[in-house]
């Protein structure tokens, strides 16, 4: 609906800062509540708000203006927040540790899965049909997750009350945490590095390829999706190694850091596909062992309210990432702004390399 208008590349801009504004807001909310009620009525509760966000968008039928589009992905960003903590807190009352290995890599193919699969949907319908019909598809298959949430069982865990008390605990047991910490620290480096710098901008890199940019724009994004998929699916089939997990995690961020210095240094299109594909293959590495870390730390009665605060540095990076891109491309050109993060992420990720004690 954005992409083809009038300064597409600014509205995308502030939808991707829109959506992690609301979810910054969402998880300061979510802090004190989420590890009180049961997790199958959080994960009803987001499903149904986003079921009547997109069927109210799709009744009032301004769905062609840029503002109502960015005040709905907002409310979006408040709302889906919400599943993912009570969702954590669900899988890992019902599976192991070893186990968790495979869903986090089921979790992370289901998300690429629909990265790729969503755009290409609705772009097709909206060419085919219009933007009705795409939303209306929408509405259909959020009321279908609302059904499947409610057909899932209860939590196997009695719910506690937590006091205001328990919160300050909680969030302790965070900052002493050696392992949670060196999780939450290596993904609040790279989002604000790659995902909030590289990704809101990357229409604007592709308008300096040449013409078509709307179209490579898409072609870069499909590819790292699919190298996401690949790794995912390899992952799901076959779990990794769940020892060193730190130290694995920042070999990959150096690998992500070099594909960047790589993207940096190239206009040809088909060595930006391929450079996007392999950041995907080790993205899903990093997404997948940094969550098994963070889940291997977080003691079981207090999980929802870690991945709140991890929820929160995750948005709060992302926005951070954005905010300075748009900053220093006023100084900068595109590709001198993705040189000088790949060179920061390399510098980070090769000193703690070197001189961290692992164990």
């Amino acid at each position: 609906m954005i992409i083809g208008q009038q300064k597409s590349a600014y509205w995308l801009s502030l939808l991707w800062t829109s959506y992690y504004g609301g979810s910054f807001v969402s998880h300061l909310v979510m802090v004190s509540y989420v590890d009180r009620l049961p997790s199958r009525f959080l994960m009803l509760g987001s499903e149904v708000s986003r079921w009547l966000i997109v069927t109210t968008l799709l009744v009032n039928g301004n769905f062609n203006r840029p503002l109502y589009l960015v005040i709905i992905v907002c409310l979006l960003g408040i709302v889906e927040p919400i599943f993912h903590p009570a969702e954590v807190r669900l899988l890992t009352e019902v599976f192991s540790q070893t186990e968790m290995v495979q869903i986090n890599a089921m979790l992370e193919l289901s998300d690429q899965s629909t990265t790729i699969i969503g755009p290409f949907l609705a772009t097709l319908f909206t060419t085919w049909f219009n933007a009705r019909f795409t939303l209306t598809v929408m509405s259909v298959i959020l009321f279908s997750s609302v059904i499947i949430v409610l057909m899932m069982p209860a939590s196997t865990t009695s719910e506690k009350s937590i006091s205001v008390g328990s919160l300050r605990t909680t969030l302790s047991t965070f900052i002493h945490s050696s392992a949670l910490r060196h999780s939450a620290s290596l993904m609040f480096l790279l989002n604000t590095l790659f995902i909030g710098t590289v990704m809101p901008v990357l229409l604007k890199f592709t308008q300096q390829l040449g013409p078509h940019a709307n179209f490579n724009y898409t072609l870069l994004t499909v590819s790292q999706s699919i190298g996401l998929i690949l790794m995912a699916t390899h992952l799901a089939r076959k779990p990794g190694h769940q020892s060193n997990l730190l130290k694995r995690n920042l070999w990959t961020v150096l690998f992500i850091a070099g594909l960047l210095v790589l993207i940096s240094l190239t206009t040809k299109l088909y060595l930006l596909i391929l450079w996007f594909l392999l950041i995907g293959l080790f993205s899903a590495i990093f997404d997948v062992e940094n969550n098994l870390l963070f889940q291997n730390a977080s003691p079981h009665s207090e999980i929802g309210r870690m991945y709140v605060f991890k929820g929160l540095i995750n948005v709060g990076s992302v926005t951070l990432g954005t905010i300075l891109a748009s900053v220093v491309l006023n100084w900068l050109s595109v590709q001198q702004l993705y040189f000088v993060c790949a060179n920061f992420l390399l510098l980070v990720s090769f000193s703690l390399l070197l001189h961290h004690p692992f164990k």
